[in-house]
């Protein structure tokens, strides 16, 4: 007999997703989770700041279009809608830049991207910074930018792989956090912490998971693990249809994007009204951007991404705190060193369970992830932001994923019955 008609690998937002719906079903279900809560890549810290900040996810992206802002608007989750003009700074090379400069940053970017979406057109599967225009003095600043999108250098991400991912522009930030907003929307599920899944055996019309709370079986598995960890054989899959996708998904990996957040006393003048200010050193050094979140205190978060960070993300905390001051310092004084109160650090590269940042496929293997998305894989199925056809390294694309594929569950097994 089993113990449940299906089973939910992973409680991040695919896995809730999944959950979700399933939930509106007369199937039985249980969510295992490895980890000792739920969220995944969303996570909302409350301890090491005197305000919550986000590890992982923060934004609402493609607002006017993700499914995601209904459940925020229902729980009262607290996100902004500022217009973000003249939102953005660039300090470079001893100075900030003038009104005039950054109009020619921003274009150096969106060449950048028209040459991308060039490259896509054409089916030239290769490398984004194989088909990058020169920028000149820009050059670290649009790299910076291209790299915290994909999470991952240039180098390592297939041009037509990012363009398939969809975004209208419109993009909130959950104030509130985004691992908050999941936490609560989980609260009702049936998870189960602290399980981590260590084998899947497939059978026709059946599922048997090895766990480290004993086995488990069901009718069917829905497997929202990183590609990362897939790709680790950290889970153990038997041959079958499932274990076929894992031959592939090596092409999909996770990239390094990592968090840097420093409290303080007060703002900088100069980022007065700003969003995002980049620092840009010069003469060869990374560019780094700071997300500026006008709370009480105010916070100044480092995105690390790629090799923005060069060895400090392997250092740990420590090193990489000591970048984001270097930056900062430079571009302020080194005043400003006194004004911070708290600091803190996410450490998804390092985390078993997660593995990197989010998935890209590599320089000619853009078809591989349509192909992971299309395969049929009979009771055991995968969701995740990897999987999601449009909106893939976005925690609404994991939320749809998983959602989507309980859906098709919940129908085939519906009609088996039938």
């Amino acid at each position: 007999m089993h113990s449940h008609d299906v089973v939910i690998v992973g409680a991040g937002a695919a896995g809730i997703g999944a959950g979700l719906e399933l939930a509106g079903t007369d199937l039985s279900f249980v969510v295992l989770e490895a980890a000792d809560r739920v969220g995944g890549r969303a996570l909302t810290d409350a301890s090491t700041l005197p305000v919550a900040w986000d590890h992982g996810c923060h934004w609402l992206h493609s607002a006017d279009i993700n499914p995601l802002v209904a459940w925020a608007d229902r729980l009262g989750a607290v996100y902004r809608t500022e217009d973000r003009v003249d939102h953005f700074a660039i300090w470079q090379a001893g100075r900030f830049v003038s009104a005039a400069e950054l109009a020619e940053a921003r274009a150096a970017t969106l060449a950048a991207f028209d040459a991308i979406e060039a490259a896509a057109e054409a089916e030239n599967d290769v490398s984004i910074q194989e088909i990058l225009p020169d920028a000149g003095r820009w050059n670290a600043g649009v790299r910076c930018v291209l790299q915290t999108m994909a999470g991952a250098n240039p180098e390592q991400v297939s041009a037509p792989d990012y363009v398939d991912g969809e975004d209208t522009d419109l993009n909130w930030p959950v104030i509130s956090g985004y691992g908050d907003l999941f936490a609560r929307m989980a609260s009702n599920l049936p998870i189960k912490l602290n399980v981590r899944v260590e084998k899947v055996l497939q059978r026709a019309g059946s599922v048997t998971l090895d766990t480290s709370a004993g086995t488990i079986s069901a009718k069917a598995a829905i497997i929202t693990a990183s590609t990362s960890v897939l790709a680790s054989g950290s889970i153990g899959f038997s041959p079958g249809p499932a274990s076929e996708l894992l031959d592939i998904i090596g092409d999909l990996p996770c990239g390094k994007y990592e968090k840097v957040a420093l409290a303080v006393t007060d703002l900088p003048p100069e980022t007065a009204g700003k969003i995002f200010c980049m620092i840009d050193p010069g003469s060869g050094a990374k560019a780094i951007d700071f997300q500026i979140m006008s709370t009480s205190p105010p916070v100044l978060i480092a995105h690390l991404a790629g090799d923005a960070a060069g060895p400090a993300i392997d250092e740990g905390g420590p090193a990489m705190i000591a970048l984001a001051t270097e930056r900062l310092v430079q571009a302020f004084g080194n005043d400003f060193r006194r004004g911070i109160i708290a600091s803190g650090t996410s450490d998804w590269s390092h985390n078993p369970l997660i593995l990197g940042s989010y998935s890209n496929a590599r320089p000619g293997a853009a078809g591989r992830r349509r192909r992971t998305i299309s395969m049929e894989t009979d009771n055991i199925v995968f969701a995740g932001e990897a999987f999601s056809p449009h909106w893939t390294g976005a925690a609404h694309g994991a939320y749809e994923s998983g959602r989507e594929q309980a859906r098709r569950l919940a129908l085939r097994m519906k009609r088996e019955v039938g």
